[in-house]
C-alpha cells in the first residue's frame, strides 16, 4: 500500500495518510469499496485541526474508458489528530453498481489497480480552508480481489441478472446450483476450462447424473431425432424442449473435461455461463423423458412381399 502527504498551514508534510486495506460490502442493489487509511500527525500544524476528506476513484486499465468509478466520501467525519505523533483511522468509501464491477471483470487480467485522488478541508481558527492532499495508486492482487467480490456479494445473481432458482425445489436442482456457484468462482479466478468443467457437472446434476454418464455425441443426435419425430404427433411443451437444450449444452461443455482439446477461452466460459444460467432459471424436470421409440413404419408388421411378375 502507499501513502499521501498532507500540506496544512504552510507545512508540506504536516500529516501522512497511509492506505492500509481495501475491502468490500454489499447493500440493496449497490456494492461498496472501502479504502481504510491511517492518518498520523507529523507536525504541530496538523494537530487538533479537524479534517474532512473526500475525492474520487478510478480503476486503471479499462480500455478506452477513463475508469472513473465514483466519488469518495469519509464514512465518519471529521478526522482529528489530537497531537504530534497521534494516529487515527478512517475509511473512504465509493458506491458501485453491478454493471461497474462487471466491466472491471471483463477487462482485468489478474488483480485490479485503483487510483484515488483525495482532497479535503480543515478547520483553522473557526474557518475552513482547503488542504493540499494528493493521489495514491494501489494494486489489489487477484486473490484479495476475489475475496472483495465475495464481500460485495457480486454474482449472487446469475450472470444475466435473473433471480437464482429456489434451492429447495429438488435435490437435483440444489446439487446443480452448487456446481454453478463453483463455476462462477472459477470464472472469477479466470480459470476458463475449469469454469466449463463445473458447468458440465451442473447440467448432469440437473437430471441426477454424473457428468461422465452423458458423454456420447451420438446421444445428442438421437435425442434430437426422437424429439422431432414426437413433435409431429403431439404438442411438445417447454420442459422436453429444455431437456434437449440441456443435452446440447452438456455436449458443448464436455470439452471442458478434456485438457488436450483446444484451449477454452474467456468468451467460451462466459457464453456457457450465460446459457446454463438461463436454463437453470426456468428449469422444470421432464415428468417422463421421451424415450427413443420406433417410427410407425418400424412398428408395422412384417409382410411377405410376393415376387414381382415379369
Amino acid at each position: 500500500m502507499d501513502d499521501i502527504w498532507v500540506a496544512m498551514g504552510g507545512v508540506n508534510n504536516a500529516a501522512r495518510l497511509e492506505l492500509k486495506t481495501v475491502q468490500g460490502t454489499s447493500g440493496v442493489g449497490v456494492m461498496q469499496l472501502r479504502f481504510q487509511f491511517e492518518a498520523s500527525c507529523r507536525h504541530d500544524a496538523s494537530a487538533q485541526r479537524p479534517m474532512w476528506l473526500e475525492g474520487k476513484v478510478h480503476a486503471v486499465g479499462l480500455g478506452t474508458s477513463s475508469g472513473y468509478l465514483g466519488r469518495l466520501a469519509v464514512e465518519s467525519s471529521p478526522v482529528i489528530l489530537h497531537g504530534l505523533a497521534a494516529t487515527a483511522t478512517f475509511v473512504l468509501v465509493v458506491d458501485l453498481d453491478h454493471r461497474q464491477v462487471q466491466i472491471i471483470e471483463e477487462h482485468r487480467t489478474g488483480g485490479v489497480k485503483f487510483n484515488l485522488e483525495v482532497t479535503g478541508t480543515a478547520m483553522n481558527d473557526g474557518n475552513l480552508e482547503r488542504i493540499g492532499v494528493g493521489s495514491v495508486e494501489c494494486e489489489v492482487n487477484q486473490s484479495n480481489w476475489v475475496a472483495i467480490l465475495e464481500q460485495m456479494q457480486y454474482r449472487r445473481l446469475l450472470l444475466i441478472e435473473l433471480d437464482a432458482p429456489d434451492f429447495g425445489r429438488s435435490t437435483e436442482l440444489t446439487a446443480a446450483l452448487e456446481y454453478y456457484r463453483g463455476a462462477e468462482q472459477q470464472y472469477i479466478k479466470q480459470e476458463w476450462r475449469l469454469t466449463v468443467e463445473a458447468l458440465r457437472q451442473t447440467l448432469a446434476a440437473l437430471v441426477g447424473k454424473k457428468a461422465e454418464e452423458e458423454d456420447e455425441a451420438a446421444d445428442v443426435a438421437a435425442a434430437a431425432k426422437v424429439l422431432r419425430r414426437e413433435s409431429s404427433r403431439a404438442n411438445i411443451g417447454y420442459p422436453p424442449r429444455a431437456e434437449q437444450v440441456r443435452l446440447a449444452l452438456k455436449f458443448m461443455c464436455d470439452l471442458g473435461a478434456h485438457p488436450e482439446a483446444a484451449e477454452t477461452t474467456k468468451a467460451d466460459a462466459y457464453s456457457a455461463l450465460l446459457m446454463v444460467g438461463g436454463l437453470l432459471h426456468s428449469w422444470k424436470p421432464v415428468a417422463a423423458p421421451i424415450a427413443a421409440q420406433p417410427s410407425a413404419e418400424e412398428n408395422a408388421p412384417i409382410r411377405a412381399v410376393p415376387p414381382a411378375r415379369v
